[in-house]
């Protein structure tokens, strides 16, 4: 049945184009999500030897920088939205930016930092929204939306 209204509607030019559309927005969704999926390793690696929680270090950058798509995470390597003295920090690779945040996270654990309200008020600027995004991230990873995610990461 879908199979015949498809083909029904991509019949029509106006829906063609339509259908093209969103095709084309399916396949670039698809790929941002690629593009932090192909980082687990390295945040798995990052969040094992500061002994941090992996999915709430994917969750921070996939709600920083778009899913690795921002402006920052392409011209500075910048993942995570991490501030130096002179605005975001500018990395060698995408890898640094990880190591850096999970120095970072472990920090705020080290000062009893340990949430996403508590890390949110040291973090950023707009805390609710920051809050409710990495939250919202953190759940759809741990489902398993953005791919399989190791089963031994440790629970925030």
């Amino acid at each position: 049945m879908i199979d015949k209204l498809i083909f029904v509607l991509y019949a029509r030019p106006r829906m063609r184009s339509i259908l093209t559309i969103l095709t084309g927005i399916m396949l670039v969704c698809s790929a941002m999500a690629d593009n932090v999926t192909a980082l687990r390793p390295a945040i798995n690696d990052a969040a094992a030897k500061h002994g941090v929680d992996p999915v709430l270090m994917e969750a921070i950058i996939r709600h920083e920088s778009a899913n690795a798509t921002s402006s920052a995470a392409r011209r500075k390597n910048n993942l995570a939205g991490i501030m130096g003295k002179k605005g975001q920090r500018k990395y060698a690779s995408k890898e640094d930016c990880v190591q850096d945040l999970a120095r970072l996270l472990a920090k705020y654990r080290e000062k009893g930092r340990t949430t996403v309200p508590q890390i949110a008020r040291v973090y950023c600027k707009s805390t609710s929204t920051w809050i409710r995004n990495v939250n919202s991230y953190m759940g759809r990873i741990r489902k398993g939306e953005f791919g399989e995610v190791e089963s031994n990461s440790s629970e925030n």
